[in-house]
């Protein structure tokens, strides 16, 4: 699916249909919806939606999704998870040593997944699966849900006018440069987390 035809569900769904592609994006069907956050402001002025309502919703969604996943995780265990996720490309090792950095980081892990591709969907399963406190889990993922949703949609305001112009050509080299520029500021921004908290245990 690709941005119009999210463009057009949103338009005519409205605040359901945001929940259901946040949360079917977060569960781990390939959807761009970062596309959704960034055009935030597009899309409330385009399907006649308020950008609280927005956020709120996607919200909403990235909660259920990051819940189911963490109940899978929990339910299904590592290697039973490694056999559906070899098919979007995360192996069996790479599971493996993600499990290992939740088990002494998770809490970063889970704040981080969010901006990488392919760990927001693979950390609420490690944290299932490794165990980890169900409250802590709440607590940690739901907050890092609402910071990931405000700092996209921010970054997309501060884009202004302009945006309307770029998400419509957002097959252009242009619109995968931005969105590529999103997830590396996230990762930078994570490999100093964790460096700091390295240099202070």
């Amino acid at each position: 699916m690709n941005q119009h035809s999210m463009i057009m569900l949103i338009t005519h769904y409205g605040y359901a249909s945001i929940v259901v592609l946040l949360f079917i994006g977060i569960v781990g069907i390939p959807l761009p919806i970062e596309i959704i956050l960034l055009g935030a402001g597009y899309i409330a002025v385009k399907a006649n939606l308020q950008m609280e309502g927005i956020i709120g919703f996607a919200w909403l969604g990235a909660c259920a999704g990051m819940t189911l996943n963490y109940v899978l995780g929990q339910r299904i265990g590592l290697r039973r998870i490694s056999k559906v996720t070899k098919w979007i490309k995360l192996s069996e090792k790479r599971l493996d040593t993600w499990a290992e950095y939740v088990q002494k980081h998770g809490a970063i892990l889970l704040l981080v997944g969010f901006y990488v591709a392919g760990l927001r969907h693979a950390a609420p399963f490690i944290a299932g699966a490794t165990k980890m406190r169900f409250a802590k889990f709440i607590a940690v993922s739901y907050f890092g849900a609402l910071a990931w949703i405000l700092v996209i949609v921010l970054l997309g305001q501060k884009l202004g006018k302009a945006w309307h112009h770029l998400f419509i050509h957002l097959h252009h080299p242009l619109g995968l440069i931005i969105v590529a520029g999103v997830l590396a500021l996230g990762w930078i921004a994570a490999k100093r987390l964790v460096r700091q908290r390295r240099l202070t245990s």
